[in-house]
């Protein structure tokens, strides 16, 4: 091994010349490799990131697609989406009317002025932001995800009341009763409870088409009110996050097939019913149609650069070695073996080579600092297929005669 190596090193100086082209030729061919792999490295990672940058959305609303609010959204519908392994962050909100103590229902007129909201999510207030709800220590947002008795009441109206977190105090509640067809509502009695006060809310950019909400119940526990009282339960509003945006199919044959939602239908008659949906997919199913096509497109060039490198590979030990074979010849003629020629002239070939591809990288790493594996991935492909390309060469040196080579000359 050491003899091939000299002698290897010796032959490279000898044609420093050669050698130098040959190394030139390797970094360029190394440099426009790596342009390739950074593309496809950086289109791969723009595909796998796309559903954080475009998040795919989608909203309840009636079949005619005018109401996302104030409608009656079946509980089924509402915890098949709650459920679903192709949802994240579900948002449901129920509406209702509140007022302190306890009082009947003929005392609703001076006692029944506040309004109110279920939700299982803060993001079930419009333009509301987290940070402008104030917790118990101990306590966040998740305890709206619980069935707690437990709610978040507008600070203004904790100060006009005196109270303050940790307090308990003794709401009644009314809830909301839709008519099926058209704008008729009913308010009803629903429960009255003593709850603990575990936030304070001040809404500085209220968004929403109602009159923002002065108290926040946990969603479940407003489920379990109604089912105590022996009335139907209906959200009133609802939307989610789709968890994984290249599995939209599987969502879309889920909701369809056993949550039963339908399509917007925009002549539809105007009814309550929140039996639609509709998934905000556009911007995310073109920017992934575009993406995919460069990918295929970049990676559908694999076989062609690789193709390309191996005949350069070739091209250029085949001239090189054209002005060598009465150098071939004489070696071979002094006995040396088919086996020894070409490894001697193979190692020189990758000294070389191996110089360049070092090189190469090195040069992309400073001037267009592409991630490590891109790095090594360009440099293996060119070395190998160079390397496949030169052997060709060697091996079609091999099937001339010697006796040819040492009495013609080119």
């Amino acid at each position: 091994m050491r003899f091939f190596m000299r002698q290897a090193a010796r032959n490279i100086v000898r044609h420093r010349k050669k050698s130098i082209l040959h190394i030139l030729i390797g970094v360029l061919t190394v440099l426009i490799l790596d342009i390739y792999a950074g593309n496809t490295d950086s289109t791969e990672k723009q595909l796998a990131n796309l559903p954080k940058a475009l998040e795919v959305t989608a909203r309840i609303s009636t079949l005619n697609g005018s109401q996302r609010e104030g409608m009656t959204i079946r509980e089924d519908r509402m915890m098949g989406v709650r459920e679903s392994v192709y949802v994240k962050d579900p948002v449901f909100t129920v509406r209702l009317k509140f007022g302190f103590g306890a009082f009947t229902v003929e005392e609703y007129r001076e006692n029944l002025n506040h309004y109110g909201m279920g939700m299982n999510a803060p993001e079930g207030v419009s333009g509301m932001k987290r940070e402008e709800i104030t917790f118990l220590p101990g306590v966040d947002e998740s305890v709206l995800e619980t069935a707690q008795k437990v709610c978040i009441l507008n600070a203004a109206l904790m100060e006009e009341r005196g109270l303050h977190l940790g307090d308990d105090v003794m709401l009644t509640l009314f809830y909301y009763r839709y008519a099926l067809e058209g704008s008729e509502i009913f308010i009803e009695p629903l429960v009255t409870d003593t709850y603990k006060i575990v936030g304070s809310m001040q809404i500085s950019d209220y968004q929403g088409n109602w009159v923002p909400p002065e108290v926040i119940f946990p969603l479940d526990y407003m489920r379990e009110a109604y089912h105590s009282q022996g009335i139907e339960f209906f959200a009133d509003s609802g939307s989610f996050v789709v968890r994984d945006p290249f599995q939209l199919n599987a969502l879309k044959a889920q909701m369809h097939d056993e949550v039963r939602f339908l399509s917007v239908i925009t002549r539809a008659k105007p009814r309550t019913d929140g039996n639609a949906l509709t998934i905000m997919d556009e911007a995310f199913i073109r920017s992934a149609e575009t993406l995919s096509r460069n990918l295929a497109l970049l990676r559908g060039m694999l076989p062609f650069l690789a193709a390309i490198v191996i005949f350069i590979g070739y091209l250029c030990s085949y001239l090189s070695l054209q002005s060598r074979r009465e150098e071939y010849a004489l070696m071979r003629s002094l006995g040396t073996g088919r086996g020894r020629s070409f490894f001697l002239l193979f190692g020189e070939t990758a000294l070389v080579e191996a110089a360049a591809c070092i090189l190469g990288s090195l040069a992309a790493a400073v001037f267009l600092r592409p991630a490590a594996r891109v790095l090594v991935l360009s440099g293996a492909m060119f070395f190998l297929a160079f390397l496949a390309g030169a052997a060709m060469a060697i091996l079609a040196l091999h099937r001339l005669s010697v006796m040819e080579m040492l009495t013609k000359r080119d």
